[in-house]
């Protein structure tokens, strides 16, 4: 997503791994990493090996894995696209947090990049527009809550009124 470093899917995601499982020594290691993917030693171990070999993380067998400066600034702009995801579903479309965030996940490294990318972009939108909320966004949120809208819709409301007048003609 717009890094100078090509990475596959796989390595971004291994690569925000990483960042999210630092401690507050700014070190993780492989067993944890594996554990936060769901994969074995071995499979997160490629990964990391590979994110060496790009320079992006320090990774010796056996012990702590830091993120490079390079790294770091690739892993802070994903999971800042990450999280704009996060959000457009928890406050946008009112998912429950725990299956937003693994929706994100999939989302996020699984759709085609152009797809992931657009989609980006209108969370992003969403997330930062400084004018008021689409009143589309209140009435979805009422209508997700109540099972129905109760609440006035000027655009609703024409609808009805067209088809009401096209029914006495």
């Amino acid at each position: 997503m717009g890094t100078s470093v090509p990475l596959t899917r796989a390595e971004r995601k291994y690569l925000l791994m990483v960042f999210l499982t630092l401690n507050e020594m700014g070190w993780t290691r492989l067993k944890r990493i594996s554990e936060y993917a769901n994969v074995k030693m071995p499979s997160a171990k490629q990964s990391l090996d590979s994110l060496a070999k790009k320079e992006l993380i320090y990774y010796e067998r056996r012990g702590a894995i830091t993120l490079t400066a390079k790294g770091k600034m690739i892993a802070v702009q994903e999971n800042e696209n990450l999280q704009a995801v996060y959000k457009f579903f928890t406050e946008v479309m009112l998912i429950n947090p725990e299956k937003a965030m693994d929706a994100c996940w999939k989302i996020y490294f699984d759709m085609d990049e152009e797809v992931v990318t657009r989609f980006l972009q209108f969370a992003k939108f969403m997330n930062k527009c400084p004018s008021e909320k689409p009143i589309f966004i209140a009435h979805f949120k009422e209508y997700v809550t109540k099972g129905k809208l109760e609440s006035k819709c000027p655009y609703l409301k024409q609808d009805t009124e067209k088809k009401s007048s096209g029914s006495e003609k």
